[in-house]
């Protein structure tokens, strides 16, 4: 076992996750259920666990993801019953005068786009988003910089969040 994967256990052990969801289980829903300052609370106190020190530039990182999960996984159903009912929607969906405050303020939260809520449960999708969202820092060379086992994974097991559908590549060991 290399010292690598001696760290990565120990931080596993000193988390202690708790019993989690599984992966089908979007974690959209626990973010958006789970108050800001809880969620911030559990993060520090599971990262103090393990020996991880977060600095500015790591809680940034989880922010983002953290709001992305808020605002822009699952989209919402329109609840249209007939054609017309539809076509409203449609229309009024692409017109910014017609959305409400929170809506404009979701579409400006999105600028990677909204994802259902599947996909929000698979690694790779999750993972593309952080990497164009910090692009101009570095993008994947940053984010393996400040979580060394995975942006994705390592943000999941200090907010104790659901593991994502291939958060893992077996064959070659890396982790989003």
């Amino acid at each position: 076992m290399s010292v690598g994967d001696q760290k990565l256990e120990t931080i596993l052990e000193a988390v202690e996750p708790i019993e989690l969801p599984p992966a089908e289980y979007p974690p959209a829903v626990i973010v958006r259920d789970t108050p800001p300052e809880e969620m911030d609370a559990r993060i520090k106190a599971n990262a103090e666990k393990a020996g991880i020190e977060l600095t500015d530039k790591h809680w940034e990182v989880i922010h983002f993801l953290l709001d992305f999960y808020r605002h822009c996984c699952e989209m919402d159903d329109p609840g249209y019953l007939q054609a017309k009912i539809y076509w409203d929607w449609v229309k009024c969906h692409s017109d910014p005068a017609c959305l409400t405050e929170e809506e404009k303020k979701d579409k400006e939260l999105c600028k990677y786009g909204q994802l259902s809520p599947t996909e929000c449960t698979k690694g790779y999708r999750i993972y593309r988003i952080l990497l164009k969202a910090f692009k101009d820092k570095g993008g994947k060379k940053y984010l393996y910089g400040l979580f060394p086992y995975g942006p994705v994974f390592t943000i999941h097991l200090l907010a104790q969040l659901p593991r994502l559908i291939n958060d893992a590549d077996p064959h070659f060991g890396t982790a989003y």
